[in-house]
């Protein structure tokens, strides 16, 4: 039986995972092969989308976005004639295809079973009901499935179907297995108990290869509102978890030697390399991004992080000329948002590359949206109360820094929202706990030069030019800001509270 399939001037080799294009291979992602794969092998059969999601994506739960996103692809590759769309229904490949072998349903299906999932996927198992009352198990059913659902809006993750997932009930076996026989790598596991007026509810992120517990939290709320608390507990559920997931695949991939990394290792050493933060480290991330993008031209989130180092070149300083930077960033941000109009970090980069161009209007927007697309996304929070601080709507920025550091207490982002605190005080004219604040943010990161900047302005407008001026001298070690690149950091809507920052951080010896 040949795996060879021929049509137009292409050859898909379904067994090597090839295309070739008039004899010379295709760069050509791994999902929307796998798409082109089922496409080719049903040729002038409609295809409905839930089959295509049933043999590209088994068991996960994915937005039609992405299905969308790959047939796009296809037709830019391929030409938009071989591609027909069935309005409503599904897709209906049109080019006559030589080399066909029908196979059975079965071995059709173990063919085009996903390569690259298991590291990347996490599956959350039905919380046990521990309350004495077998009729509460609707409640910890309901938590469990919520989280699925909210976790299934996230950029970064893949989520295991509920109906495969909910098939592990106590007693499960040990994690590794449950992990093995989903394909997954993580697992979210919890128990629920109710007692009285009070339920209490623990949650776990569990490594199943390592078996190791990566994170574990106890919930304890009065039983007033038992769907408000499910609510509750399962957005502080969610909002943990995926910080925490990414810092560990980052850590994984970072200390990983493999010589030929995939999209998903490439992006994972990207992010690990763009929080160090030093020149070195953006400029590896940017490497890491460039290649990843060789293998999926138009990642929304490859795209977006490459948004992000263009910013950081003019933020820390290095940019030869910051415009030129920025409309870089303004560029890639567009195109990620382009591609997946879906993607809520796609729109939190685009609103922040807005704020470097100091269109705080629309970059505030941005963040809004993408909080309606993913209303756990903690870094557009913290990201919107950082804009609107700088508009001088204090009180709503430290209500949205509150809820980013409420539902993600160990974000990398954590020393900028504890800084907006610090920009709001200053704004309000509360030197004195700008003062703490500024001191807290650099506690967090003390690497990050910027935030002896703003302790320095704080500290001189609260009347201790000492010590500013050591703070300034500590932030200028490594570092030194031009006017131009404090004001796109430092967007303030009202140019005489710009004004007083500027004079300062002049009292505190800053001659930019």
């Amino acid at each position: 039986m040949t795996h060879d399939l021929t049509f137009a001037h292409f050859v898909l080799r379904t067994h090597e995972r090839q295309l070739l294009a008039g004899g010379i291979p295709v760069s050509l992602g791994a999902r929307a092969f796998d798409v082109l794969c089922v496409l080719v092998e049903r040729a002038g059969v409609l295809v409905s989308k839930a089959q295509l999601f049933e043999l590209v994506w088994p068991g996960l739960v994915v937005e039609e976005n992405n299905l969308q996103v790959h047939i796009s692809t296809l037709r830019k590759l391929l030409g938009p004639e071989l591609i027909a769309t069935v309005p409503g229904r599904g897709y209906r490949f049109t080019g006559s295809v030589g080399g066909r072998n029908r196979k059975p349903a079965a071995a059709e299906a173990a063919a085009l079973i996903p390569v690259v999932t298991a590291a990347r996927s996490i599956a959350v198992l039905p919380f046990v009901n521990l309350s004495e009352d077998p009729e509460q198990e609707y409640f910890s059913d309901g938590l469990a499935e919520d989280i699925i659902s909210k976790l299934s809006r996230s950029p970064w993750l893949f989520v295991i179907a509920r109906n495969s997932s909910f098939a592990w009930r106590q007693p499960s076996p040990p994690a590794a297995d449950v992990c093995r026989a989903l394909g997954t790598r993580y697992l979210v596991t919890g128990t629920v108990r109710r007692s009285g007026a009070v339920v209490r509810i623990t949650a776990d992120l569990v490594d199943g290869h390592n078996n190791e517990t990566l994170w574990s939290q106890r919930f304890d709320r009065p039983v007033t509102d038992l769907f408000e608390v499910q609510n509750q507990i399962s957005t502080s559920i969610v909002s943990a978890v995926e910080p925490v997931y990414l810092r560990r695949e980052e850590l994984r991939t970072s200390q990983s030697d493999v010589p030929d990394m995939q999209y998903w290792e490439l992006l994972m050493r990207a992010r690990w390399h763009f929080w160090r933060t030093t020149r070195e480290n953006i400029e590896a991330a940017r490497a890491c991004l460039a290649k990843a993008l060789e293998a999926r031209p138009d990642d929304p989130q490859c795209l977006a992080l490459l948004s992000f180092t263009h910013m950081s070149r003019v933020w820390a300083g290095w940019a030869e000329d910051p415009q030129q930077e920025i409309f870089e960033a303004h560029r890639l941000a567009l195109r990620a948002v382009s591609h997946d109009d879906t993607a809520s970090y796609a729109h939190f980069t685009l609103g922040t590359a807005l704020s470097c161009a100091g269109n705080l209007p629309q970059a505030i927007a941005e963040l809004e949206h993408a909080l309606v697309l993913y209303p756990q996304f903690a870094g557009a929070a913290g990201e919107l109360g950082r804009l609107l601080a700088f508009s001088g709507r204090t009180g709503e920025a430290v209500e949205y820094v509150l809820q980013a550091m409420d539902a993600s207490p160990h974000d990398p982002h954590l020393s900028l929202w504890v800084r907006t605190r610090a920009i709001a005080c200053f704004v309000d004219g509360d030197y004195a706990a700008a003062v703490k604040y500024a001191y807290q943010a650099t506690a967090k990161r003390p690497d990050w030069f910027f935030n002896y900047y703003l302790l320095a302005a704080t500290q001189a407008a609260a009347g201790n030019l000492e010590e500013a001026r050591k703070s300034l001298a500590q932030g200028q070690r490594d570092h030194s800001y031009s006017l131009q690149v404090l004001r796109i950091g430092h967007p303030f809507v009202d140019e005489s509270l710009f004004n007083r920052f500027v004079d300062k951080l002049r009292e505190a010896g800053w001659t930019g």
